[in-house]
């Protein structure tokens, strides 16, 4: 029998759901927050789905649990690579009811891929991964079920990068989002079967899924259902105005339909890793950090040397038998003049330049740390607070402040993967204006009203549990999603490992119990924290992340 579900609404707020249940919608979910205890769940800072569902599973910050963003900073170079399950596992919520022998099922939960083994269970991984293959799931004959389920091969999510989401254009292209609508729900209710098919003929102690459908339609759709939004037409509302709610719709028939095969008396947990609104604005950061004499690059167009092989000079002048007699020596370079059209990172000068932007923060380009650091130790820290002071005089094309949050990383995280944390994190206009790390922008702003991307993540998550026991219809208060595993583990009297960062919540009980306690040492983690993938995957991954607006 089940002895817990949590059920993972990604991006799911109160403020579409509350007045949804007010208008009679949304039963599966009502009940649970009617017979259970529930919240908001503060996420972390920034609010991003990887950092988000790492601390959710591992009641660990990002400093301990080392997931900052999709990519992480590849420290002693300007690099980074694609995050994934390397940095955690054996941490995770996943990992320790495996040990204590519990069977454990994992469907489609972010930042698990690669899939790690799991006690007589399985785990299908969520994003970043490959979107198709054998590689996503644990163990392999998953994806065999998978197939006999849906009668195809599962496929994770859509394809992001043909969506360019971050791209404004002189029109908006309603025809674009049709077929995305359409994407989007066939994938998730393809989810559903395979949910129903497990439940019942794979049935775990421990099951998690997350349905992505809801965040993916409020980055996409946000702006159709907001009049305030500059995008907003009523032609465009009157064509997708109900897909945020339809998601939200089939988030619910999730819920019921995992009840209705797992029972009533089984506890139920329902998890958001962020909230949601929109947005109104992009942030030039590059932009920002050049006027400010922090950053400095080699302004476009100019000649720069580019390397050729003598093959490919042969092959593209048609002498492909030439290339074939020479054999090893078609990989002979060949150095030509060429120009450099295009802006981009290549174009730094790091010896002159103080700070840069990575991971939604900033980076101070520090000696002994970046290959080419140019600020001391010594001036570390009033490096930093100078930038703060920069950042707090920015102000909105209103007129209003900017920056309502600005975060050193040792105030905002603690443990040995800190150092791997940009500098600085800061966010604007209550996170509806949201950086931009494009080049050669003469504007600090810009207003989003045509890229496809019209919604972004806010700090109001949710938190609901059902269980016997628990005071039904209570709201609580002051929940960081920090506290999540280790009170799920409370409530089904689990012990609580004692290196949890997270609070237990024991106020879910009107008189709480005692809970019990793992004083075992810390796991490490037992796969390797680099990427699983070839380089192929990399780069596929990374294009639709940068089409989600994930990546830049």
């Amino acid at each position: 029998m089940t002895k817990l579900a949590i059920i993972g609404i990604d991006g799911a707020t109160y403020e579409i759901i509350h007045p949804m249940i007010e208008a009679g919608e949304l039963p599966n979910i009502a009940k649970i927050l009617a017979e259970g205890v529930s919240g908001a769940l503060e996420s972390e800072k920034p609010p991003m789905t990887p950092p988000a569902w790492t601390s959710m599973f591992t009641g660990l910050n990002p400093g301990k649990h080392g997931v900052f963003h999709f990519i992480g900073r590849d420290l002693g170079s300007y690099q980074h690579s694609l995050k994934n399950s390397g940095s955690y596992v054996g941490k995770d919520i996943m990992s320790l009811l495996s040990k204590r022998g519990l069977s454990v099922g994992s469907l489609s939960v972010p930042m698990t891929y690669p899939p790690f083994e799991v006690h007589d269970g399985y785990m299908v991984s969520g994003i970043p991964m490959p979107l198709t293959g054998d590689s996503i799931a644990w163990p392999p004959d998953v994806c065999d079920d998978m197939r006999r389920i849906l009668g195809a091969d599962y496929i994770a999510d859509v394809e992001y990068s043909k969506y360019d989401g971050d791209t404004e254009t002189a029109e908006d292209d309603l025809n674009l989002y049709s077929e995305l609508r359409d994407e989007l729900f066939h994938l998730e209710e393809q989810r559903l079967d395979i949910q129903t098919d497990f439940l019942r003929e794979r049935p775990t102690d421990f099951y998690f899924t997350v349905i992505s459908v809801t965040d993916r339609c409020q980055h996409y759709f946000w702006k159709f259902q907001d009049p305030d939004h500059a995008g907003y037409t009523e032609e465009g509302a009157k064509l997708y105005g109900e897909v945020i709610k339809d998601s939200y719709r089939l988030a619910d028939k999730f819920v019921g339909e995992a009840r209705a095969i797992i029972g009533d008396e089984v506890p139920i947990a329902l998890v958001s890793d962020h909230g949601f609104g929109p947005q109104y604005h992009d942030f030039h950061i590059n932009t920002w950090l050049e006027q400010q004499g922090y950053l400095v690059r080699k302004q476009v167009p100019y000649l720069k040397w580019g390397k050729l092989h003598l093959g490919g000079v042969l092959h593209r002048l048609g002498l492909g038998v030439v290339e074939k007699i020479i054999g090893p020596l078609g990989k002979i370079p060949i150095y030509r003049p060429k120009m450099k059209k295009k802006a981009d990172a290549s174009d730094i000068d790091w010896s002159q330049t103080t700070a840069f932007a990575a991971l939604h923060g900033i980076c101070v380009n520090l000696q002994n740390r970046e290959p080419e650091g140019i600020v001391s130790d010594d001036d570390y820290a009033s490096t930093i607070d100078e930038i703060i002071i920069k950042l707090s005089d920015i102000k909105m094309p209103d007129g209003s402040v900017a920056c309502d949050g600005i975060f050193k990383k040792e105030d905002i995280y603690s443990g040995p993967r800190t150092a791997e944390a940009p500098d600085l994190q800061f966010q604007m206009a209550g996170l509806s204006c949201i950086t931009k790390e494009c080049w050669g922008e003469s504007e600090l702003f810009a207003l989003r009203k045509n890229a496809p991307i019209s919604g972004q993540h806010r700090f109001n998550g949710i938190f609901a549990i059902s269980k016997p026991g628990v005071e039904a219809g209570k709201v609580i208060e002051g929940m960081h999603i920090q506290d999540t595993a280790p009170t799920l583990l409370y409530a089904i009297e689990q012990a609580v490992p004692a290196w949890m960062d997270g609070n237990i919540r024991g106020d879910i009980y009107a008189e709480p119990s005692e809970p019990k306690w793992d004083r075992s040492p810390e796991p490490q983690s037992d796969l390797p924290a680099s990427s699983d993938t070839d380089d192929a995957q990399s780069q596929s991954i990374e294009d639709s992340l940068r089409g989600l607006g994930y990546l830049q």
